[in-house]
């Protein structure tokens, strides 16, 4: 098996983006609302509490 070794030398400005690439926070994309679902569940809830059926009333 043929391996060649290639020396590397790294420049401080070099190793300075690199560091400032690495380290750079994230930007915001979008400002839009989240997706939340507990409130579709609740909402879902809401829902089928006020259209279940109402249990008959006794006759005397």
């Amino acid at each position: 098996m043929l391996v060649e070794t290639v020396p590397t030398t790294v420049t401080t400005t070099e190793l300075g983006v690199v560091k400032a690439l690495m380290t750079e926070g994230e930007s915001t994309v979008s400002g839009a609302p989240l997706y939340q679902p507990e409130a579709a569940g609740l909402l879902l809830l809401l829902g089928l509490l006020l259209l279940s059926p109402k249990e008959p009333e006794e006759e005397e």
